[in-house]
């Protein structure tokens, strides 16, 4: 059997075209008569053509853009947090990093917090760095000097 509609060969059983899905409605029956039956030609009107709605077109959905990511550290910035600080936020960074146990805890809460300004977090950061500088270096010359000091106490008691 062929559609009316596409001209596809189709099965006798099909109630639908597989290749435009229009109705089929002169679907053969199941059982076919033993007889032929004669009947007079006539010519079928021409059906109208049918329109077919068109199919939606699939796009994929698109990751939200998120404008400043740097993966290799793993955070995100928005646009506030890149914004620069003003001289007074520097003179208030120094003063409160110069107080001794609060000034440590905020250049820590600045250094690796996730909301800090970039600016900020660069300034507490190196502040941090260079701080652990200091400190080994204060270890080594502690470490030399009670070396050099003891050689000396023991060259001159070592006489008496």
């Amino acid at each position: 059997m062929f559609c009316e509609n596409c001209g596809a060969n189709i099965p006798d059983t099909s109630k639908f075209c597989i290749e435009c899905g229009t109705t089929v409605d002169g679907a053969a029956p199941a059982a076919k008569p033993a007889v032929p039956v004669q009947q007079p030609v006539q010519a079928a009107p021409a059906a109208p053509p049918q329109q077919q709605t068109p199919r939606p077109v699939y796009t994929p959905p698109q990751p939200p853009q998120q404008q400043y990511y740097n993966q290799a550290a793993g955070y995100g910035f928005n646009q506030a947090n890149r914004e620069p600080l003003h001289v007074g936020s520097y003179i208030g960074m120094f003063i409160l990093s110069a107080i001794p146990l609060v000034g440590f805890i905020c250049l820590l809460v600045w250094a690796f917090g996730s909301n800090a300004n970039l600016n900020k977090k660069n300034y507490a950061r190196a502040i941090l760095i260079m701080g652990l500088i200091a400190v080994v270096l204060w270890v080594i010359i502690l470490i030399i000097g009670v070396v050099l000091g003891g050689s000396i106490l023991n060259s001159l008691f070592s006489g008496y």
